[in-house]
Order: structure tokens, then C-alpha cells, then sequence
């Protein structure tokens, strides 16, 4: 069973991601702060994350640049509503992180969710590779 870290500050989207990916047969985890999310990373490791930007605190990018270091295999898609933001060139770098921006409002989760499956591939193919 996959799972995924739902990060936002908004409980409606997080708990209305949080349905859709149950429904697609995903464990999922909710955190409304950076700080809430990584305190649970100490904890679990799950497959993937969907990361607001504009967070209370410390913010979505600087969440994903801890996370990275603490769970290299984790992937993450930002998920904003935010207009003109662009994925800092330090995370574009990440294997792991999406370059595509999911903008807020979202209608279309099946998009959101073939994008983390598709990092998803992409990080166990390198595994494997490097593995070999």
C-alpha cells in the first residue's frame, strides 16, 4: 500500500486529498505545519508528499529540503495557490521533487496523482540502477 504526507494549513483541502487518495487505496497522513510534518517523519516514511508553500513558520520549500536529507527516497509535489510561484532552482536539482506546480483550486486529483506515481517510478528505476 502506498501512503502519502498531506502538508497544508487548510484542513478542507487536506482532508479532501486525504479522501481522494484513501479512496485510491492510500495510507495517508495530515500535518498542518512544517514543523507537525517533519516531528512525523521521525516516525513514518511515506512514499510521497503533497507540500503547501505558504506555511505558519518555516515554508513548504524549506520543509522539502529537510525532508529530502531525512527521507532521500520520499518524493514531493507542491501543491499552491499561490500565482507566481516558481520551484526555487536548489529543488529543481532534487530527483525527487516535481517540477510541475499543482495550482490551487485543483479539480483534477488524478492529475496530482499520476504525477507522484510517475516520480515515484522514476526514483525506484534509479534505485534500481544504482543498485546494480
Amino acid at each position: 500500500m502506498k501512503s502519502i504526507l498531506i502538508l497544508d494549513d487548510e484542513t478542507v483541502l487536506r482532508n479532501a486529498f486525504a479522501a481522494y487518495f484513501e479512496d485510491c487505496l492510500w495510507q495517508t497522513y495530515q500535518a498542518e505545519s512544517a514543523e507537525k510534518a517533519l516531528k512525523m517523519l521521525e516516525e513514518i516514511t511515506p512514499d510521497a508528499a503533497t507540500v503547501d508553500i505558504r506555511l505558519p513558520h518555516m515554508d513548504g520549500d524549506e520543509f522539502i529540503r529537510e525532508a529530502c536529507v531525512l527521507k532521500p527516497k520520499m518524493v514531493f509535489v507542491i501543491c499552491t495557490g499561490s500565482p507566481e510561484y516558481f520551484v526555487p532552482t536548489d529543488l529543481q536539482e532534487y530527483a525527487q521533487v516535481s517540477n510541475q506546480i499543482f495550482k490551487k483550486p485543483m479539480t483534477k486529483l488524478n492529475n496530482l496523482k499520476n504525477e507522484i506515481d510517475r516520480l515515484i517510478k522514476e526514483i525506484e528505476k534509479t534505485k534500481v540502477e544504482n543498485d546494480s
